[in-house]
């Protein structure tokens, strides 16, 4: 039984289980047995998803890939910052009411437990958050990433596939119900992302290609702008650094042959 469904022409289509009925099936009758049909652009749509998570030519990330981290850190960091400060005012407010009666050594102590105090919970409750949204938008982005790029075109449903395969995965633990609004809500806020980024992408005139490679070309500008920066400063260093050591060496030599004098 399951034979006759991994062979079945509708699934056979969405689900590529057998390599052999794959390489077989719709091909001419005159064409030789071992011959295979290639796409017309000479590459499958699962080749250029596997291209995504794979280093280019000069061992960089892809620029589907590095936009992907992008989105990704840029969601942990927004998370990370609105959860730090929306928890910062109530921390201050129970500081304040939890030590009225706490007697400090000075009023610089307690600033300091205040700073602390703050900061662990600016980074415990603000990193939750960022942790749950840096995981949305990498779930968002890798999903409408790799549907754009197996489709080959920009589409309005890669964005909804995105949010609502999302929704689902961050409302599972929820039940059923909690599932099917989650995917619902997913669908109509990506579907509304999507149509906004095209409408962008169509009165500005350039393509989403243009602007993933424009994406890539600035941080990998930025990382060499980094790297000649640091050449450049352990240029300058590096015989400061020499200098000094050759003078602890002489004052070593000093101090030794001082130690010997008096020994003598």
């Amino acid at each position: 039984m399951t034979r006759l469904l991994t062979r079945s022409p509708i699934l056979a289509f969405i689900f590529p289980f057998d390599k052999k009925f794959n390489d077989g099936h719709d091909k001419p009758v005159n064409m030789p047995a071992n011959a295979k049909i290639k796409p017309l652009d000479d590459e499958l749509g699962w080749d250029r998803v596997k291209k995504i998570f794979s280093l280019d030519q000069n061992g960089m990330l892809t620029k589907e890939l590095q936009s992907i981290t992008n989105i990704t850190l840029s969601g942990i960091v927004i998370g990370t910052a609105i959860g730090g400060m929306g928890v910062t005012k109530d921390t201050v407010n129970n500081f304040i009411a939890n030590n009225e009666a706490t007697r400090f050594i000075s009023h610089f102590d307690a600033k300091r437990d205040l700073q602390q105090t703050v900061l662990v919970n600016f980074l415990r409750k603000g990193g939750r958050l960022g942790a749950k949204l840096g995981t949305f938008c990498f779930l968002f982005s890798s999903i409408t990433t790799c549907t754009t790029a197996y489709r080959g075109k920009l589409a309005v449903e890669n964005y909804m596939l995105g949010g609502s395969v999302t929704g689902l995965i961050f409302k599972m633990n929820m039940g059923l119900r909690a599932m099917l609004v989650g995917t619902g809500l997913g669908a109509i806020l990506g579907g509304f992302c999507g149509g906004v980024s095209i409408l962008i992408l169509k009165f500005s005139g350039i393509t989403i290609d243009e602007v993933l490679e424009a994406q890539k070309q600035w941080v990998n500008s930025r990382n060499n702008k980094m790297r000649e920066n640091i050449k450049e400063c352990m240029s300058t260093e590096l015989p400061e650094i020499k200098k000094l050591y050759e003078e602890n060496r002489k004052l070593q030599s000093v101090q030794s042959e001082d130690v010997e004098n008096r020994k003598k």
